[in-house]
Order: C-alpha cells, then sequence, then structure tokens
C-alpha cells in the first residue's frame, strides 16, 4: 500500500505555504512553491481547507518560543497549528481515517505546517468534522478549544466556583467564558470598553472594563479560579484576586512560583494537547449552537494575507480568532 501512495502522490502537482526563511516579523512571511509531502506510514496527508492564527504560529515567527519546547527548525519554515480539511491518503499504520473524511485536528508546535495547501497529520492529531460544522470554524477552533478545555479542567472547574476569565473577547477568553457556564461556574471576565456586550452576550455573569477598571480592587479576593491568557501584568496581579487555595492557570506565560506559594495558589503554565475525545466534544458543541466561535477576520492563504493575519493578531484588537481559508 505505501508504494502504491508513493507512485500516486509523484504525480500529485507542487503545493503552496507561506513560509520563514528567517525569524522576524510578519514581513518574512513568504510564498513557496514545494514538493506536496508523502505520507508515512502513521502519517495522514490532508487537504488542507482552513486553519487560523495563533499566538504560537507568531512565536514560531518570531524565534521566541521557550527554551525546552523542542523546536529545532529547518528553514525554509512553515508554520501554523489549526487543521481542518479532507483526507487526501494514509500511511498503512492508519485505520482511523480514510480518504474522503473531513477532518481538523491540532498539529504539534514543533512541527508546525498547516500555513499550505497540502499537510501531514497523525492520527492521534484529527477528529472528525461533524455536519452542521463548517471548515472555516473547524480550522479555527483546535488551539483554542483546547487550551480553553484543558484549562478549565486543569482548574477543576466546577458549579461551586467563582471563575475570573482574562481578555474573555479573545480567541481562549470567548471559549473559557462558555465552558466554564457549561461546568455551571459563575464567570467574570476582564474586556474593552466595547467589548462588554459580547461578554455578556456568551454568558458572562459579570464583565470588567479593563481600561477603566481595576480588576483586582474590583474583585478583592473573592475567585477561586483564573484563566490567563494575558501574562504580564495582568498575570501578576491576579494573584491578589485569589481566595487562598485557589487555582490559577494561564495560558500565556509561566506564572510566578513565589506569589503562588506566598497565596498559597495552585498555579501553572498550560499549552493545549491534541486529544480526539476533546476535539469532538467542543466540534458537537459548537455544531450543535451550544458553544459559540467567535470569528473576527478571514484572510486568504497568501503571503499578504498572512501577513495582515499576523499584524491583526499582534494589536490584539480582533475577537475572537482570525481564519485562514485554503479552498
Amino acid at each position: 500500500m505505501y508504494k502504491r501512495i508513493r507512485k500516486q502522490y509523484r504525480r500529485l502537482p507542487s503545493m503552496k505555504a507561506i513560509a520563514i526563511h528567517a525569524f522576524g516579523p510578519a514581513g518574512n512571511l513568504t510564498e513557496i512553491d514545494i514538493p506536496v509531502p508523502i505520507p508515512g506510514e502513521h502519517e495522514i496527508l490532508i487537504e488542507m481547507y482552513a486553519t487560523s492564527v495563533n499566538p504560537a504560529d507568531l512565536k514560531v515567527r518570531e524565534g521566541s518560543l521557550p527554551a525546552g519546547s523542542g523546536h529545532t527548525p529547518a528553514f525554509p519554515l512553515i508554520p501554523g497549528i489549526d487543521v481542518a480539511g479532507v483526507v487526501v491518503s494514509t500511511g498503512s499504520g492508519v485505520s482511523r481515517f480514510k480518504p474522503g473524511d473531513a477532518v481538523f485536528g491540532l498539529m504539534q508546535v514543533k512541527k508546525g505546517g498547516a500555513y499550505a495547501e497540502y499537510t501531514l497529520a497523525n492520527g492521534q492529531e484529527l477528529a472528525p468534522i461533524p455536519p452542521g460544522l463548517s471548515f472555516e470554524a473547524a480550522g479555527a477552533l483546535p488551539a483554542a478549544g483546547l487550551a480553553a478545555w484543558q484549562a478549565l479542567a486543569s482548574a477543576r472547574v466546577s458549579s461551586r466556583d467563582r471563575v475570573l476569565v482574562h481578555d474573555g473577547a479573545g480567541g481562549i477568553g470567548s471559549l473559557a467564558i462558555q465552558l466554564a457556564k457549561l461546568r455551571g461556574a459563575t464567570v467574570i471576565t476582564t474586556v474593552s470598553g466595547d467589548e462588554l456586550d459580547l461578554a455578556w452576550g456568551i454568558g458572562a455573569d459579570q464583565a470588567i472594563d479593563r481600561q477603566e477598571q481595576d480588576f483586582a480592587a474590583i474583585l478583592g479576593q473573592s475567585i477561586d479560579v483564573v484563566i490567563d491568557t494575558a501574562g504580564g501584568l495582568i498575570l501578576n496581579r491576579s494573584f491578589a484576586v485569589l481566595a487562598p487555595g485557589g487555582r490559577l492557570i494561564s495560558t500565556a506565560e509561566r506564572p510566578d512560583p513565589v506569589q503562588a506559594a506566598a497565596g498559597d495558589i495552585t498555579a501553572a503554565y498550560l499549552t493545549p494537547a491534541a486529544d480526539p475525545f476533546q476535539l469532538a466534544e467542543l466540534a458537537r458543541l459548537t455544531a450543535e449552537r451550544r458553544l459559540k466561535l467567535l470569528i473576527s477576520q478571514s484572510f486568504p492563504l497568501t503571503a499578504e494575507g498572512l501577513r495582515s493575519a499576523h499584524l491583526l493578531s499582534e494589536g490584539r484588537q480582533a475577537q475572537g480568532k482570525i481564519a485562514i481559508t485554503i479552498k
């Protein structure tokens, strides 16, 4: 079977991808033309229909991934970790998926490769796209959805908890609000002044204007769980609102262990990991309209499109996710 696949894919045309040849600003993203990859024994070749821009993609482009991430770049480097498309072919060791299946999932940051017309994935990184979920939504859901899901699970959020979600209009934050509400928690969020209605519309019980109000002064030590997506000063100030024994999960950077110990706080840094069951549940909730995925803007898979998308993401003004459409 593997030899047959190799013979078949020698006939495929080359593919377009958006890559970098050196670390740096968004202007380093350029279009390249390379051969369509051939799946190995446990790999799946996917014709890409959509992906999205994530903070990890910006760090890959800048060369600022934290030490120990396992990222050993080889240029040209194709960023992108969210995958949505159709299975073209599989290696001989793959049994979960077959050609023609619509799938989505999360690639490892150190591997990347989603900013392309075709990419290779492992079956454990993927789940089926259910009826009612568009490719664009499927391509924007994995990294943000898994980060929100896993942050809440790590913090053991329950109906007894008061949860503070920072940047509730962002990709991770907007999903964390809704998933926390599905767990029965009381949810407070920080947003900019023009995003208050959006925060209430997706279920927040209280929304604080971070530009005009001091969330720590307003909340005191009344919070059981903080989901931080911002890092920096906001992360450091978050220790002040947690009751003793509280839990803080940051998807932005590592919390200060000294502050955590001083306040009897459990604090951790989380990067999302692919999980087929969680992906399937996120897709089901979104397809059933129980989870609203916010997509602020969509760009094509071109060098100009990706540069614009990265600049928009860097400005932190986008609500929800920034989608990249390929088909």
